[in-house]
């Protein structure tokens, strides 16, 4: 079988590390012969990451068994080229070029699994609140972290017609907060302040994505994370604290 990529560095730096942040190992799975897709969850299942990447391949369905995302994502990186064929055979990831040549070993079938979760169904809730966040907003919320060091949460509420987001921790007294205007374009509504982890967040300014879209459905405490390239999507689902 054999993978064509129309951006090496698209598929390193879009697809491939975004998933070694969530996970260290996942399977691949070639499906209709033009998509690469996978399924990977953080060690607590706390985050959860269905990524896509477009391809060309001869088969309409595979397994890749990737025992090391973020070695294979480094090895991907030390090819020039950025129009790239991997070859799939005997269990290995084979790429020949005139200058670059490896062999990268998976596991077999059976070892790694999929979380167990049905990523239409999430994407079927409806979601109380909707809004954009961009990698300016983003980044200033980091900076704000550098201050309130004692919290990891980070709340979204609406306060006058704007959507904040607050990094403080409203279950304990005495800790500081930092609040960031963060849109007033925004759809929907949500009744009450609604804490996520902010580790979520600090992962989606490391991927240095253009902007992020945002679902939250409050009964459920469900976080719904959109992003779209050329050749890549990225749907990260997470789960909010209670307070």
């Amino acid at each position: 079988m054999t993978i064509k990529l129309t951006d090496k560095s698209a598929f390193a730096d879009k697809f491939l590390k975004p998933i070694g942040k969530v996970n260290d190992n996942a399977i691949l799975r070639v499906q209709d012969k033009n998509k690469l897709t996978s399924l990977v969850s953080s060690p607590d299942g706390s985050l959860i990451l269905h990524a896509t990447y477009n391809i060309e391949s001869d088969l309409d369905s595979d397994v890749l068994n990737v025992p090391d995302i973020n070695r294979f994502a480094k090895v991907i990186g030390c090819i020039s080229d950025d129009l790239i064929e991997l070859i799939i055979k005997n269990n290995c990831i084979i790429y020949k070029s005139s200058d670059v040549k490896f062999k990268y070993h998976m596991i077999e079938d059976g070892i790694l699994s999929s979380p167990p979760i049905d990523v239409n169904k999430i994407k079927q809730l409806e979601f109380d609140l909707t809004f954009k966040l961009d990698q300016s907003i983003i980044s200033n919320l980091l900076k704000g972290s550098t201050f309130t060091t004692e919290t990891s949460k980070i709340y979204f509420t609406i306060e006058n017609g704007f959507l904040f987001g607050k990094l403080t921790d409203l279950q304990k007294a005495n800790v500081d907060e930092f609040a960031k205007q963060l849109t007033s374009t925004y759809t929907g509504t949500i009744g009450k302040p609604l804490a996520l982890d902010f580790e979520v967040i600090r992962m989606m300014a490391s991927l240095k994505f253009c902007d992020v879209t945002v679902h939250i459905n409050e009964a459920n405490n469900v976080y719904l994370f959109n992003v779209k390239g050329d050749h890549y999507r990225m749907v990260y689902i997470a789960s909010g604290f209670i307070g």
